[in-house]
């Protein structure tokens, strides 16, 4: 018997502009994507199409031919969420994007003689649920997506890149553009700042105090969120198990309203709402999916993936503040390293690895010279030992498996080990 049928639709309109060291590029793209997915005995059975030159009837008995009688598990009831959102209302023009970010190039390259190059996305995008025939569940989303690359050498032959990446709801034209000046801000002073790097000496490498600036603790954070994952071995023996110290609180909260990843329902047409994930150093629930929730007697709202079988994981994940200023957590770090910036962050098997952006010494309590550091690997022991949270949180835009995800994070204090 069938327990659950819908129809989905995904439009995209995307009008790119890159600046690249001189050159300028506008293009667009639009996509549309229209399946039938069908749940029984909780497998999930989906067929689609780009473009829209399949009828939805033919879709429908094409799907409805792959249906068997396997048994993948139960499926949860679901609140299930019925009406319209849009979020997000204006884009720039794209001649003063286009000025806004040659200027800025080439103030960064009068500076540092670096190469510039900039692209910055228009995303429009619309998703919608059909229940029954009729309309359910329909967002509709203007966002923005801007990536910065400066690359060049000092006058030693030692490579300086500073790389950033956000998005943002386009709730205004200039919000955007002081954002992405604000981007341009950081990119040079990050350039700035590994200008005069240093190499880390022999006897620093191993176990040291660390401080994580707020962006690279979002990275941690994305990385213990796969371990929330019901689908991850092992994962339910983490339920109930105190993984961190008092005080570390983490949630999903998918209707922070400023941040890109912001959803009323999930790609299931679940109504999502906060989730505690952990509660004073203890794991209390998991990300779900309406399968997964069935099997840990949970509730959905987690789910991603309109044409493949959802999968469960955050949207914006929260990290709670602490009761420490950035400043105090400094000045009680005798001897450390205070790690800004990511450029990788990994699950490994038993620890966290960080390949970090920018990376400074810590000496008697203050940020002293810029060092190399190739990799931080923080073992999933040291979590428990996280010595200070910082009251001050910042936001991260990242993208899993093609779906945007926020974190939302302060600065930490723990142990790990430097290369």
């Amino acid at each position: 018997m069938t327990i659950y049928k819908d129809r989905v639709e995904y439009f995209e309109n995307v009008k790119q502009i890159a600046y690249r060291d001189g050159s300028i590029e506008i293009n667009t793209l639009t996509a549309y994507v229209s399946g039938v997915r069908v749940n029984k005995n909780g497998c999930w059975y989906i067929v689609s199409t780009q473009g829209g030159e399949v009828a939805s009837d033919v879709l429908e008995r094409k799907v409805l031919s792959l249906v068997k009688d396997n048994i993948c598990g139960d499926f949860a009831d679901a609140e299930l969420f019925n009406g319209s959102v849009e979020v997000g209302k204006e884009f720039p023009s794209e001649d003063d994007l286009i000025n806004l970010v040659t200027d800025l190039c080439q103030e960064v390259k009068a500076s540092y003689s670096v190469k510039c190059e900039v692209l910055v996305g228009l995303h429009n995008t619309q998703r919608t649920i059909f229940r029954n025939g009729e309309e359910g569940a329909k967002e509709v989303k203007k966002y923005v997506d801007i990536e910065i690359g400066l690359v060049g050498s000092t006058t030693y032959g030692q490579n300086i890149f500073a790389a950033l990446r956000n998005m943002l709801i386009a709730w205004s034209a200039s919000s955007i553009v002081k954002s992405i000046d604000a981007m341009f801000r950081d990119a040079i002073s990050r350039i700035g700042k590994v200008v005069k790097v240093k190499s880390l000496k022999p006897y620093e490498v191993g176990k040291s105090q660390i401080i994580l600036g707020s962006e690279t603790t979002a990275a941690l954070i994305h990385e213990i969120s796969h371990l929330l994952n019901p689908l991850y071995p092992q994962s339910a023996k983490l339920l109930g198990a105190k993984l961190f110290p008092d005080g570390f609180n983490l949630y999903d909260e998918p209707n922070t309203h400023e941040t890109p990843s912001i959803r009323f329902f999930d790609d299931e047409g679940v109504a999502t709402r906060r989730r505690v994930l952990v509660e004073d150093g203890i794991v209390r629930d998991l990300h779900h999916t309406r399968a997964t929730a069935k099997a840990f007697s949970s509730e959905p709202g987690s789910a991603h993936g309109l044409f493949t079988s959802p999968t469960p994981f955050h949207t914006v994940l929260v990290l709670g503040s602490g009761d420490w200023s950035d400043k105090e957590m400094v000045e009680e770090t005798k001897k450390g390293f205070f790690i800004d910036g990511v450029t990788i962050a990994t699950l490994e098997e038993g620890y966290i690895r960080i390949v970090p952006q920018i990376s400074f010494a810590i000496v008697n309590g203050e940020l002293s010279e810029s060092i190399r550091i190739r990799e931080v690997k923080i073992p999933l022991q040291a979590l428990k030992r996280i010595s200070a949270i910082a009251k001050n949180q910042k936001m991260r835009v990242s993208e899993e498996k093609n779906w945007i995800v926020t974190e939302i994070a302060p600065q930490i204090t723990l142990e790990g080990f430097v290369y």
